[in-house]
């Protein structure tokens, strides 16, 4: 069933994202009545580049992995280099 309600609606056709390709916009009544400019201002304000996000967050977890990772192995190292350590010293 088809009722005759009006809405203002915005659609944008070319996000410049990999993960959407079409994003609708339905204005609320109150502010339907701002000019297109306004709209389209206030629509291109959301950001459309999530997967740059999303990698850019990706890739800083990984660097953190790392660096917890290069700090245990330091660690290890450090005490491994102790223990050696101190078992020459028993030994002379």
């Amino acid at each position: 069933m088809v009722k005759g309600v009006s809405k203002t609606v915005i659609v944008v056709n070319n996000t410049g994202s990999k993960l959407f390709e079409k994003i609708v916009f339905y204005v609320t009544p109150e502010y339907g009545t701002l000019s297109a400019k306004q709209l389209k201002k206030a629509a291109s304000s959301f950001s459309f580049n999530y997967d740059d996000t999303y990698s850019d967050r990706a890739a800083l977890r990984r660097r953190w992995k790392r660096k917890r990772q290069l700090k245990l192995f330091l660690l290890i190292g450090l005490v491994f280099i102790i223990a050696a350590s101190a078992i020459l010293l028993i030994i002379m």
